[in-house]
């Protein structure tokens, strides 16, 4: 990756751009031009607020998120899970789940890693796996029996 150096002036602007905790240098930069990641014009507005209902409610992606690891034999990459959610879940999401987010990437996909962070601190994702690698844990196990055997979860 090439290194570019820039003016404070420069960073100082960029930086009103990002979202705090969601976007980084380049992510902001794209937007400071107009552009998502993949150089496509987008919007200058803010991302609109949705009333509640509109979206899929969050722990609705726990069951897909562990039935898509053990299909994959306990552990998957970050890019897998969200492929196998999309294909999953594509009948399933709601209006909002498919509006864009300012970085350019769809709500249902982020709500999958907010999900992700939650179900590590609940114990059924393994905390320890390495970056980007999604690994069930057997009480994510558990939890999906139990779901499959009364409709919820532990």
């Amino acid at each position: 990756m090439p290194v570019v150096r820039i003016s404070e002036d420069l960073f100082e602007e960029v930086k009103k751009y990002a979202e705090p905790l969601v976007d980084n240098f380049e992510t902001a930069l794209w937007k400071a031009l107009g552009r998502n990641e993949s150089g496509q014009s987008i919007g200058q507005r803010k991302a609109k607020s949705r009333a509640v209902g509109e979206l899929t409610p969050p722990k609705d992606f726990w069951r897909s998120i562990l039935e898509v690891l053990i299909e994959r034999g306990g552990q998957a990459s970050r890019q897998q899970v969200h492929n196998d959610i999309e294909r999953k879940m594509g009948g399933q999401l709601k209006p909002g789940d498919l509006e864009v987010n300012r970085d350019g990437t769809l709500k249902w996909s982020k709500q999958v890693d907010y999900q992700r962070l939650a179900m590590v601190q609940e114990g059924l994702l393994r905390k320890d796996s390495s970056r980007g690698n999604w690994k069930i844990t057997d009480l994510g196990r558990q939890w999906l029996s139990n779901w499959d055997k009364e409709g919820e979860g532990a």
